[in-house]
């Protein structure tokens, strides 16, 4: 059989219970918000079929020919809309992260099957973006989040900026002192994404206070 990858549609609200909708009609990885609706449309009609959803070791659950649900989803959470083969998670937790099984059987009983991976993640919030002037006049900036996997990019005045990121978890540049206007640093995982602007300063303009003693030079936070 050959692997078709569905795409879903990414979000990009910094918040909880967004919402997510992924074709899962044939192979495919979808990607769900925490605390969010989650539908996964498995099917475009059931009529005359009989789908079964499975997890690795079990069937979750069933949508009979006749349209009944037999046997339920186990968990309060997983609605199952039988006509158009559409499961809703809500909301949706990191434990109905997996690889699932759907099993399609016609009159004749020909059985299709395709897999459904499903990747819960905590969406990105609460960016941080710091601005700091070096002795030199460089300005080094620092942009950080919360969330599942966040990755970073940077922008000046709308413009993208690409620089090395020397950590997974922030995103560090060093810029410096002629290049001035608004900085964007942009954070996002596969479901959600959050922006922050702030103006360069000028750090030519700010006295500092070196002290050497072997050490590296002192640097002047400016607050943004």
């Amino acid at each position: 059989m050959k692997s078709v990858l569905g795409l879903v549609l990414l979000l990009t609200a910094p918040s909880y219970g967004l919402q997510s909708v992924c074709d899962a009609t044939q192979d495919a990885v979808c990607y769900g918000a925490l605390g969010g609706p989650v539908h996964l449309q498995l099917m475009r009609d059931t009529t005359g079929h009989e789908l079964t959803f499975k997890n690795e070791t079990n069937t979750i659950f069933r949508i009979r020919t006749n349209g009944k649900l037999a046997p339920k989803p186990p968990s309060q959470r997983w609605e199952v809309i039988a006509g158009n083969g559409t499961l809703i998670i809500n909301p949706a937790e990191s434990t109905d992260s997996g690889t699932y099984r759907v099993e399609i059987s016609d009159s004749d009983w020909t059985i299709k099957q395709h897999k459904v991976q499903l990747m819960v993640e905590e969406p990105v919030s609460d960016m941080d973006l710091s601005i700091s002037c070096s002795a030199n006049g460089e300005r080094r900036v620092r942009c950080s989040s919360n969330g599942d996997s966040p990755q970073y990019s940077w922008s000046l005045d709308g413009r993208a900026l690409i620089e090395r990121l020397t950590d997974p978890r922030s995103a560090v540049l060093t810029l410096p002192e002629v290049i001035q206007g608004h900085l964007t640093c942009s954070a996002f995982n596969n479901v959600s994404s959050i922006n922050n602007t702030q103006l360069l300063p000028s750090c030519t303009s700010i006295s500092l206070v070196l002290v050497r003693d072997g050490n590296e030079p002192p640097s002047t936070s400016v607050a943004g």
